[in-house]
């Protein structure tokens, strides 16, 4: 019975945070924006190792107490890390970037972006100290966040453009003879101050290290708004169909999407779809366009392999032809990189 008691002042008690916690720093529009099961949020970044590059973070096993990244990108790296709860609310050391090499849990760090105790001491004070994890050997250098300013930051939530609010920081970080400088954009949310943002220059490398949010799927199935935006005759766009750098190779994270698209079809018999990849405008426009189309042609194969019919399927390759955001920016190129479904019966 006394454990009972016990457990039953625990569950009052985390609920009575719970509601204080929103109460008093949830912002609303926000609640996507955290780490729910089955959710995917989609970067596109940069650095001195190659060209843009996007990854995939899908959400797993969620609890009270921590979650699973399960961590894979468009230059071949899958990786799985644990986030322990406790550490997002006052861990000060930032791991940048992913790998098999690091453990499943870095204990005392954040990864999705700074802890509650750091935006909070950035919100009172101006500053707060925190440390950068930035390589494999997880090499630490300590530093110090300084408030630049308070603004907002569009961010693709399900399809819909939110602007929601942003604590703009300077970095600077230091240990020996290696030291970084840069800028970071947090989410303006104590509960979840997720680094949808950041530049960040280290001493000897050419090019800053880069990333950006650019999309965010909360976990919902997507066959229904699929054959809702079909059964009206719209475009489907989707940038869940993920390929290997610079290939047409399908990556294995995209079964799920590509099971949805088929069901749909089987749901649907006298539908017909034209599938059109297109890319951003980086390299030569003749050989985006072939890229394109083999893409296209890839997921065509994918459908057939799933019982739809090989006629009711058409391919086209727009390469660069027709962007929806700017090609001048990280994001506006990952928006562009995108395949687009059309009905054609009539």
């Amino acid at each position: 019975m006394n454990s009972l008691k016990r457990m039953c002042a625990v569950v009052f008690g985390l609920v009575f945070l719970a509601c204080a916690c929103t109460a008093t720093f949830a912002q609303e529009g926000l609640g996507p924006l955290m780490p729910n099961e089955g959710g995917t949020v989609t970067t596109a970044w940069a650095n001195a190792y190659g060209p843009d590059a996007e990854s995939w973070i899908r959400f797993t096993n969620v609890g009270p107490n921590s979650f699973d990244i399960n961590y894979s990108s468009s230059r071949g790296m899958v990786a799985v890390r644990r986030i322990l709860v406790s550490d997002r609310m006052t861990a000060r050391s930032l791991v940048l970037g992913y790998s098999v090499k690091m453990p499943l849990i870095i204990a005392n760090t954040t990864t999705l972006g700074t802890s509650a105790a750091v935006l909070e001491e950035l919100r009172t004070t101006g500053q707060a100290t925190s440390s950068l994890i930035y390589n494999t050997a997880l090499a630490s250098m300590p530093g110090v966040f300084t408030l630049a300013e308070k603004s907002k930051m569009a961010i693709d939530i399900d399809g819909h453009i939110e602007n929601v609010p942003v604590v703009h920081t300077t970095g600077s970080f230091q240990s020996g003879k290696q030291n970084a400088r840069g800028d970071f954009w947090f989410l303006d949310n104590r509960n979840n101050p997720m680094l949808l943002q950041y530049s960040v220059q280290f001493a000897g490398e050419n090019v800053p290290r880069s990333e950006r949010y650019v999309r965010v799927n909360v976990g919902a199935a997507e066959r229904g708004k699929l054959e809702q935006t079909l059964a009206a005759r719209d475009a489907y766009v989707t940038h869940g169909i993920h390929f290997d750098f610079d290939k047409a190779t399908i990556r294995n994270d995209s079964k799920g999407l590509l099971d949805e698209i088929a069901t749909a079809m089987g749901n649907n018999p006298l539908w017909t779809l034209q599938i059109t990849g297109h890319t951003d405008s980086i390299g030569d426009a003749s050989y985006n366009q072939k890229l394109s189309q083999q893409r296209a042609n890839s997921i065509k194969s994918a459908l057939v392999k799933r019982g739809v019919a090989a006629g009711r399927l058409t391919t086209a390759g727009a390469g660069a032809s027709d962007p929806v955001a700017s090609n001048k920016t990280l994001q506006g190129r990952a928006q562009n990189r995108r395949v687009v479904l059309k009905r054609t019966d009539r």
